[in-house]
């Protein structure tokens, strides 16, 4: 399982590499070498995962594995360049914590620099990739002389020492490289971080400084790979467990320090879902119950699964527009005597004095949706015409401000939810008006059967 381990870590690099592919980290040469880098370490860990070199040997071509090993090294020996590239990127920038760009505001973040005083030099540019080819080329003649092969997950040559040499020789040089490169980065980070302080840029920057420690032990494990091949003539193929551990630990940190100035935006985002989630669901009590008598307010009729909304912001808002359709339905259902009611219940079950309002208008709810609910057609003292039940108007959702007002709305109806829900002075009102309206509904019916006997005489008499 743990062999496993390198394939999210690879992912993670790679994924990476398409977000800074749109990226406008200044100067533009520091977001392309980061891709690059990513790019390239995530292939490596995906091509020299143990699993995926294990498939290529089963295919029954032995050339095959050793090539994708040697394939594997190339694309970390490449990202190790591009890194090494990125240093530079970011020395011809003075690192300037949470400038301004122009026309923008101001942007803290781990890799972005103050005014930039000039692209990496073409000369040095060039430098730092003939120094790959070097590298790459070195690399190739070393494997070609130790002539490998793959015994299981090791790499073993021949006994003779210049095999043996050679083998060694060809995980040094990939290492020294890398080490060189990391080295590079990590000098112009901890340069940064020294000048950043206190606050989320610093401590992205102290985080990435952290990630390419990691790097430099996960590179110096390799220091094993030498010893074992120049003694033994034999050393691991693919990336190792502890590889993995060590990747993972990298791209941890590495994923931390880049994301530090995401923290405030995701936790805000991630805070503004779980409040309009409670509320929403906070509503649910009075909802329910304003449906189960007036299905016509839902502006969703195919959503019926108790599933939380994909959207609850939108939900929310759809859900209070519902409620205040009902609301509006039961103005022609308000019974007058529900204040009286009210104050004999307010008596056994005086509410807190913050709730009087909010208990006033779900007595006054509660009593409407009893005598809607038994189908009892508009009270003869109907209401002013611009009256809510309870008295209490709604917040206006307008466009001036409308995360605001909705929030504002949405508390309003969690409150009086709440109470309508749980005050037992509330209780005591449905249950009188439950009673009336049961007993109205007794008295319609027998109106209507007399009704029906009078006319029934009256045809017979005819």
């Amino acid at each position: 399982m743990s062999e496993l381990a390198l394939y999210p870590v690879g992912l993670f690099f790679v994924l990476s590499a398409a977000h800074f592919a749109r990226s406008r980290i200044n100067p533009r040469a520091a977001a392309r070498y980061t891709c690059y880098g990513t790019a390239l370490l995530g292939a490596a860990l995906l091509v020299l995962a143990p699993p995926t070199v294990r498939a290529v040997q089963d295919a029954g071509v032995p050339v095959l594995a050793i090539a994708a090993i040697v394939l594997g090294d190339a694309l970390r020996d490449g990202a190790a360049a591009a890194i090494r590239l990125l240093a530079l990127a970011l020395r011809t920038t003075e690192p300037v914590p949470g400038h301004r760009l122009p026309g923008g505001p101001v942007r803290d973040d781990p890799l972005r620099g103050g005014p930039l005083r000039g692209e990496p030099a073409r000369r040095a540019v060039r430098s730092r990739l003939a120094l790959l080819g070097v590298v790459l080329g070195l690399r190739v003649v070393l494997i070609a002389v130790a002539a490998p092969r793959l015994s299981g997950d090791s790499l073993t040559v021949a006994p003779a020492l210049s095999a043996r040499l050679a083998l060694a020789g060809y995980t040094a040089v990939g290492m020294v490289h890398t080490a060189l490169c990391l080295t590079a980065l990590l000098r112009e980070l901890v340069r940064r971080a020294r000048t950043a302080g206190p606050g989320r840029l610093g401590t992205g920057l102290r985080l990435l400084t952290g990630g390419l420690a990691a790097g430099l032990l996960w590179n110096a494990w390799s220091v094993d790979d030498v010893l074992r091949a120049a003694t033994t003539g034999s050393q691991d193929g693919p990336e190792d467990t502890l590889c993995a551990v060590l990747g993972a630990l990298c791209a941890a940190l590495i994923a931390a320090g880049l994301g530090s100035t995401l923290w405030p935006a995701v936790s805000g985002a991630v805070r503004g879902w779980l409040r309009a989630h409670r509320r929403y669901r906070a509503l649910a009590p009075l909802w329910r119950d304003l449906h189960t008598v007036l299905p016509e307010i839902a502006l969703d009729p195919a959503r019926r699964l108790p599933l939380p909304p994909r959207d609850p912001q939108f939900a929310l808002y759809r859900r209070i527009i519902e409620i205040h359709d009902a609301r509006l339905i039961l103005r022609q259902h308000l019974d007058p005597r529900t204040s009286e009611w009210l104050e004999l219940a307010t008596r056994r079950f005086p509410p807190p004095s913050s709730h009087a309002a909010a208990t006033a208008e779900a007595a006054a709810l509660a009593a409407a949706l009893e005598r809607a609910a038994a189908g009892a057609g508009p009270h003869p003292a109907d209401p002013p015409e611009d009256a809510l039940p309870g008295g209490a108007p709604p917040v206006a959702v307008t466009d001036a401000d409308p995360p605001r007002a909705l929030d504002g709305e949405a508390d309003h109806l969690a409150h009086l939810a709440r109470v309508y829900a749980t005050c037992p002075a509330v209780a005591e009102v449905r249950t009188r008006a439950r009673a009336l309206a049961r007993a109205d509904e007794r008295a319609r019916a027998d109106e209507r059967a007399r009704a029906d006997e009078r006319a029934g005489a009256e045809g017979s008499l005819r």
